[in-house]
């Protein structure tokens, strides 16, 4: 750790003179563009909802977009490095418009293909958006940005599934909007862009080779992070595709209220706090899981359910900004964290849902002419899954407290 008596001679950050204007356009603009990925992501699911498959093609039509998650997270922070942030960024955007043409066909491996050119472009968006603002963007500005960022993809669902149903018998113009939306935003992408970021120096790349995923993946705290939200997006992608829409649209609003109360908070909370949080309301999870499914039809079943929404976005800023107040952290290592992150939590997810439509299908498959299972099976097996977000957010609290991370020392 450098010595504090001589942090004043240390250079200044190349964008400490960035106007709030300036950053308020760049992260809006990073939000709308992973919020509208959401949204072509449900409509694209409302569209293969239309051809027909049973619960295990649904759920291979689902990972393929998980799959390309694993894929653009494992190259996403080294395709930063080989393209630099803005050309990186812009190729993302173009992934997600190209997944459009899933409109023009009904054939599975065309459908399959086309989906996962989509979910590349996702992967890549997230991680690439969490390195751009570690990259701009400082102290409370940052978490901020963090914040909001986490919420994106939930205010896409919301936004989906509020609009989805003026196309619930026209799916194909569903997916047209949301490429013609994201086409819109990647446009203003490249003019704010060119507007905010500086031109990147061969040094800055030079320094980015530093750090690399073989290092990243040699790190306890990446593998815990991972791990720890794997259950937790396995159930929220199962959520969104195989539960009642009636339920679920409240977990989805609620999870906006929740994300953004969290994100006040959050910028107003000691750091040594934070892990904490995420433990508590990780066990209020599982807890509010559990009484959705335990409470179905029950005429308390929305209330648990804006419950459920609440708590599990609330921690979301919290745990987030544990991967950006370990020691020492540079932003290179969050680029891989992340990348790390999405590639692990993708790949688990694509397991853990795979065995839930087995279940189903294995138990009387769907209701006819929903998403919904028959079983109640797979749905216990998806909150069980989901407790090892509980399980992993305690083991990196234990982590931080026995890091000292939090001292007086080095919070001096």
């Amino acid at each position: 750790m450098p010595d504090v008596s001589t942090s004043h001679s240390a250079p200044a950050h190349p964008y400490a003179d960035l106007g709030t204007t300036k950053k308020v356009l760049l992260v809006a603009t990073t939000f709308t563009s992973y919020m509208l990925f959401a949204v072509a992501w449900n409509w694209g699911d409302m569209y293969v909802t239309s051809l027909g498959f049973s619960a295990s093609r649904t759920a291979v039509m689902t990972n393929a977009i998980t799959l390309a998650q694993v894929v653009g997270s494992i190259v996403a922070a080294n395709v930063i490095v080989q393209l630099g942030t803005r050309k990186a960024y812009t190729l993302a955007g173009a992934l997600i418009v190209f997944g459009g043409l899933v409109s023009l066909t009904q054939a599975f491996p065309l459908v399959f293909f086309i989906r996962f050119v989509m979910g590349l472009g996702g992967a890549l968006m997230v991680v690439m958006g969490s390195a751009i603002a570690a990259k701009v963007l400082t102290g409370r500005d940052l978490q901020i940005a963090n914040g909001i960022g986490s919420v994106a993809f939930n205010t896409g669902l919301a936004v989906a599934i509020t609009f989805g149903v003026r196309f619930s018998g026209r799916p194909t113009i569903a997916v047209v909007i949301a490429a013609t939306l994201s086409i819109i935003l990647l446009v203003t992408w490249l003019v704010v862009s060119k507007m905010v970021l500086k031109p990147e120096q061969a040094q800055e790349a030079a320094v980015d080779h530093s750090y690399t995923m073989a290092d990243g993946f040699k790190e306890w705290f990446n593998w815990v992070f991972a791990l720890a939200y794997t259950g937790l997006l396995s159930y929220y992608i199962v959520a969104f595709t195989f539960m009642d829409p009636s339920t679920i649209r409240w977990v989805i609003y609620a999870g906006i209220v929740g994300a953004l109360s969290g994100t006040v908070v959050s910028a107003r909370v000691e750091d040594r706090l934070k892990p904490v949080i995420v433990v508590w309301s990780a066990l209020a999870q599982v807890i509010a899981a559990a009484s959705v499914l335990a409470l179905a039809g029950h005429r308390l079943e929305v209330l648990i359910g804006v419950i459920l929404g609440f708590v599990i976005f609330f921690p979301m800023p919290f745990f987030v900004q544990t991967a950006f107040i370990r020691p020492g952290v540079t932003p290179r290592q969050i680029a891989v964290t992340f990348s790390i992150f999405w590639a692990v939590s993708y790949a688990g997810s694509v397991f853990i849902i795979q065995i839930f439509a087995w279940i189903a299908d294995a138990t009387g498959g769907l209701i006819p002419g929903s998403n919904v299972p028959v079983s109640v099976a797979p749905m216990i097996f998806i909150v069980i899954a989901e407790a090892s977000f509980l399980i992993g957010t305690f083991f990196i609290w234990r982590w931080f407290k026995a890091q000292n991370a939090f001292s007086e020392e080095i919070t001096a």
